[in-house]
């Protein structure tokens, strides 16, 4: 190897990190604001993880209560699933056994509740059923799961965070428009102009 080359390699490789952590940033939060707003949710509610082995499920992302964010993720190789949701709130370990938890479809889980803290995370349990809370920025976030893996459970809810640019991209193509996006409805029985609606009955009718 040449000495230029030599030379060449650490600015090369500081080329590389760069564009890594370029790649890993959160996206902005106007595109932000403008996906929540097509799902119905508040900016600060749209968020995503990561899990191994685990991916969004397509058309999955969307509103969740009244302006919360929900999103199904999924295992293909084994078929677990599980349900990230954000709302505004809060939990602590002293009060964290009074809700239900959420399975994957968002519905919740019959059954008394235990709960205790691991690490900064609160996790509770309800028979099968498992979730994972973390609380940031006042938005409180449950990642839930039915006979769910749980360490996929716990490395999702360590793992939560903004969206990068790619990533809303790629929950945003199958979203439906924002209701100021939608085109006007056409309707074949008005003529041009201010006329009055056709309401002429053709032939045989």
């Amino acid at each position: 190897m040449s000495l230029r080359s030599v030379r060449s390699a650490p600015a090369v490789l500081a080329l590389l990190l760069v564009g890594a952590c370029a790649a890993a940033e959160p996206a902005a939060s106007q595109d932000v604001a403008d996906a929540a707003a097509r799902w119905g949710s508040a900016p600060q509610y749209v968020l995503t993880t990561s899990a191994d082995g685990f991916e969004p499920v397509p058309m999955a992302a969307g509103a969740y209560g009244t302006d919360g964010f929900s999103l199904i993720f999924s295992d293909a190789s084994t078929g677990g699933t599980f349900l990230l949701t954000a709302v505004g709130g809060a939990m602590r370990a002293d009060d964290c056994t009074g809700e239900p938890i959420t399975d994957a479809s968002g519905g919740s889980v019959a059954g008394a509740v235990t709960c205790a803290e691991d690490g900064e995370l609160l996790r509770r349990t309800s028979g099968e059923a498992e979730e994972y809370v973390v609380v940031r920025d006042d938005v409180l976030v449950r990642v839930s799961g039915l006979a769910a893996d749980h360490d996929a459970l716990r490395e999702a809810a360590g793992n939560v965070r903004v969206p990068t640019s790619a990533e809303l991209t790629d929950l945003l193509a199958e979203a439906p428009p924002a209701p100021g996006d939608q085109p006007p409805v056409e309707r074949g029985d008005l003529p041009p102009g201010d006329g009055a609606p056709d309401n002429g009955v053709g032939a045989g009718g």
